[in-house]
């Protein structure tokens, strides 16, 4: 979904430059459940193995921000280098990652979540359903409140924030839900999925209750019944890859084909998105056997390492 996005164009000045038609929709669509998915994921992940001191917060430093900040690095000085490359300039160099750079804004956000969600597991406030009724509420509220303190992170926070608990309470509380909250989650997620696509919510404001309410709903569904691929399974494994550096080579793969002088349109998607997502893999695959690559690169400390 987040390499579709990226090669179709959040707007009409970005990517292939789509202003209107199916493709349009589609990554419009995309853009109601891709980051709840990914902070869902992410929430549920935590609630596996919830560790709670400041070693494990040192280690999630280093496994986002790291990262963060040489990739993201990079990115923003390939962006005002290349010509043409200037869609998501940054605006004050003095604020570098102050002011989050492109899509790494997840990665500063959902290290917050993860602090904070920490600081509340230290102090036992998030062991019982009522306790995560109390938290979400809240998260619920930071969110539709729509704060636009984008330093740091922070409006990212907020909006990452509820999907990330309802992940922790899939996994926390799902084993001693009622018997019928399965049923009512998955019908929630189809009817969230035919009003996107029946145009009946509005998709241009993410920050509005039915679009938290549905993008809630289709990332539970897909946690409670996902799609058994296993050639998705496979790409899932270099995910963080290919959410670091999959914009370097869609974007270059659109500049080698208007240089070759193929305009046709399905053939930029197709090959944007087989390039956004094969090449990280490789590059994921090459600096993994590098220590010092790996941990610039993806934050991997020397013992994770991939033999």
């Amino acid at each position: 979904m987040l390499v579709v996005y990226h090669t179709i164009g959040a707007n009409e000045t970005q990517g292939l430059r789509v202003d209107s038609g199916l493709w349009r929709e589609i990554v419009d669509l995309l853009g109601a459940v891709r980051m709840p998915v990914f902070a869902l994921i992410a929430g549920a992940m935590w609630a596996a193995r919830p560790v709670a001191n400041m070693s494990a917060l040192a280690h999630k430093a280093e496994r986002l921000l790291v990262p963060m900040l040489t990739v993201g690095t990079l990115f923003a000085v390939m962006q005002a280098l290349v010509p043409g490359g200037q869609q998501l300039p940054v605006q004050d160099w003095h604020l570098l990652h102050i002011v989050p750079v492109a899509h790494y804004w997840f990665l500063e956000a959902l290290f917050l979540d993860i602090a904070l969600v920490m600081a509340i597991e230290r102090l036992w406030l998030l062991r019982t359903p009522g306790q995560m009724a109390a938290w979400t509420a809240i998260a619920w509220g930071w969110y539709l409140s729509h704060p636009a303190f984008i330093w740091f992170g922070v409006a990212g926070a907020g909006y990452l924030l509820p999907y990330f608990l309802c992940g922790i309470a899939l996994v926390r509380f799902g084993a001693i839900a009622p018997s019928h909250a399965k049923t009512v989650i998955v019908a929630s997620a189809l009817l969230a999925g035919l009003a996107l696509l029946g145009g009946w919510i509005p998709t241009d404001d993410r920050f509005t209750p039915a679009m938290l309410a549905c993008g809630t709903a289709v990332a539970a569904g897909l946690w409670i019944f996902p799609p058994r691929w296993h050639w998705l399974q496979w790409v899932g494994g270099y995910s963080f890859a290919i959410f670091l550096f999959h914009p370097f080579f869609t974007a270059g793969m659109r500049k080698l084909l208007n240089v070759a002088g193929f305009d046709a349109f399905s053939l930029h998607v197709a090959l944007g998105v087989i390039a956004g997502v094969l090449v990280p893999v490789l590059l994921r695959r090459s600096a993994g056997r590098m220590q010092a690559a790996a941990y610039l690169l993806f934050g991997e400390p020397a013992r994770r390492l991939v033999k």
